[in-house]
């Protein structure tokens, strides 16, 4: 069979990584259809991200006045602060330390920047519907079999309404509890509870806050510690960590009046701790506000169907474990997206007049995961890493052990500009890896 056709390509899932690697394709003149459960997505609703320069990158190799809005209405950090819950300062950093730019214009376009998802994703969906990519609302995909009568190769797909549809190549893009990874490998244990518990809302934010860069403050008394960021001109997100031997299974979503009340009693507890108030006043003031049970899911080393040639492939939370603490979780989707897209302009569809050739998917996904399996697995072990160094900083009681880590913070810092730990993930170059990838595979 001519397997050089114009296939019908589909995404499973909205979400960052499916949105970008949409984008991305109908860029190299490919059409796609995306499949989404929620039959829309709403103002308001859900928490904020955090966007660094290896994926701010990607998006903006993808379109420039993406990027623009995307800064437009998110707000940038410009400085982290690693702080004691008194307000007190241990170190101080600067944003455009995390990698090297190469002129002002770059780190002006890539520096991070904290945004609320609901509008990162509505300017996602925006930006995809004017590049022509088709979006079907409210349907889900729940079931995956590829057929092969002799090579024939299908995606059969079952959607939630039980219709079925059938497709020449699915992007699985649909999130930690994934459908689609189910499909392909069954099902797996459920990811186990770390007996971290994060408080994360939003709250109004003065322009002239000491809150207005990222701050990671820490206490002993309370043994919980915590992120403060902007997400635009007027608004901040707190995420406060802590432990807690009570199950996630046991919780509901929390109503208006339950979230008041919860924020209330832990900004109540916090201050009799310590706490400064430039923290707790966010808790106060908190409009929108979830409870997460952190856990923890191991690697997959397969992000593709078997058999020789692929139709089936995983991206972002799909494909591997999210990495909280880092910052990184959403990075590592659009850096998926970013070099995955890469490697099929290289040998799947060169240019916009070129047919796409599904020969040579298995060259794609073997560099594909060649490139992130490795990637995903480093940024989860220094997100590891990174929140067991600040559920040190929350539980040590030893006063020299403190005063001791204190200052090897304060000198890295004054040494790099930042935490070193921060330096592996911001300046990742998704163009340069992959061709570094494909300069090796030529050897």
């Amino acid at each position: 069979m001519n397997l050089e056709v114009e296939p019908n390509i589909v995404i499973s899932g909205a979400g960052i990584a499916g949105l970008v690697l949409a984008l991305s394709l109908r860029k190299m003149g490919v059409a796609v259809t995306v499949y989404e459960q929620a039959p829309s997505f709403d103002d308001g609703v859900g928490g904020a991200i955090g966007l660094y320069p290896n994926g701010l990158r990607v998006i903006r190799d993808i379109s420039i006045e993406v990027l623009r809005e995307i800064r437009k209405q998110g707000r940038s950090y410009i400085y982290r602060r690693w702080m004691r819950h008194d307000g007190s300062e241990v170190a101080v950093g600067q944003e455009k330390y995390l990698c090297e730019f190469k002129d002002e214009q770059e780190e002006e376009e890539l520096t991070s920047l904290g945004i609320r998802r609901w509008r990162l994703q509505k300017i996602l969906v925006t930006a995809s519907e004017r590049m022509g990519v088709k979006i079907i609302w409210g349907k889900r995909i729940n079931l995956v079999k590829v057929i092969d009568p002799e090579n024939d190769i299908k995606v059969e797909l079952t959607l939630s309404d039980n219709s079925k549809v059938n497709c020449d190549l699915l992007f699985g893009c649909d999130g930690v509890k994934s459908a689609i990874r189910t499909s392909l490998f069954g099902n797996e244990a459920d990811p186990s509870y770390t007996g971290i518990t994060c408080l994360m809302g939003s709250a109004p934010i003065a322009k002239k806050s000491p809150l207005n860069g990222i701050c990671f403050p820490s206490s002993v008394t309370s043994k919980c510690h915590a992120c403060f960021y902007p997400c635009n001109e007027e608004e901040i997100i707190f995420q406060i960590y802590f432990p807690t031997e009570e199950k996630p299974e046991t919780w509901k979503p929390l109503t208006l009046e339950e979230s008041k009340i919860e924020c209330n009693e832990l900004a109540k507890t916090l201050k009799n701790e310590g706490w400064s108030s430039i923290f707790t006043d966010c808790l106060l003031s908190a409009d929108s506000v979830l409870r997460v049970g952190l856990r923890a899911r191991s690697p997959i080393p397969v992000w593709h169907s078997p058999k020789n040639n692929p139709r089936v492939i995983l991206l972002g939370d799909a494909a591997h474990p999210p990495v909280p603490y880092i910052g990184q979780g959403a990075m590592m989707a659009i850096e998926d997206a970013g070099i995955l897209s890469l490697l099929i302009k290289s040998f799947c569809k060169p240019n916009e007049i070129a047919k796409f050739n599904l020969n040579n998917l298995p060259i794609v996904s073997k560099h594909y995961e060649g490139l992130r399996l490795p990637r995903t697995t480093t940024m989860l072990e220094k997100s590891h890493e990174l929140g067991k160094m600040q559920l040190e900083r929350a539980t040590n009681t030893n006063k020299f052990e403190i005063w001791y880590k204190e200052m090897t913070m304060w000198a890295n810092v004054k040494r790099f500009g930042t935490l070193p730990i921060m330096l592996n993930g911001a300046s990742y170059n998704y163009q340069s890896a992959v061709e570094e990838e494909l300069r090796k595979s030529k050897l």
